[in-house]
């Protein structure tokens, strides 16, 4: 974002990076919507799980930007501040907190189908496993002949 203290005014800058930051947490929120779509169905795991890299550089994205932000906030609060600005900054703070909010709720929802697909799965792996004992434990018994002579 390359906040500068030139230019505009504090406040301005808090606006407006938490304006980026805000539109970050909605992407964020989106791909964890997507993939509890993916998750709910027989979905495409393989990009579902493509998509938490996506969420990992928007994670770093917001780290940095809230790395940019801590000087302004520290200086914000020794400025006057008009009210407008105030609120306007409370609003998108607000705006944030609630994304946030979903976003946790979600991912909660997500892991809880996680859960279930790995049970699924080990279920599945269990069955396999034991179709592969019931086999093996078959070819060591004695091999039944090949043909009978049904005229003895």
């Amino acid at each position: 974002m390359g906040l500068t203290q030139d230019g505009p005014t504090t406040v301005e800058q808090l606006i407006s990076g938490y304006s980026l930051e805000a539109e970050i947490y909605t992407r964020l929120l989106e791909i964890a919507r997507r993939q509890g779509e993916l998750l709910e169905g027989d979905g495409d795991l393989d990009l579902c799980a493509q998509l938490f890299t996506e969420k990992d550089e928007l994670l770093r994205a917001i780290s940095t930007l809230e790395t940019e932000l801590e000087p302004l906030k520290r200086r914000w609060w020794s400025e006057e501040v008009s009210p407008a600005f105030r609120d306007r900054l409370n609003g998108i703070l607000d705006t944030i907190l609630a994304t946030i909010e979903q976003l946790m709720a979600q991912e909660q929802r997500n892991e809880q189908l996680l859960l279930q697909h790995h049970a699924k799965v080990e279920e599945e792996l269990g069955q396999v496993q034991r179709g592969s004992a019931m086999h093996e434990s078959q070819r060591d018994e004695e091999p039944l002949p090949r043909f009978m002579d049904v005229h003895r």
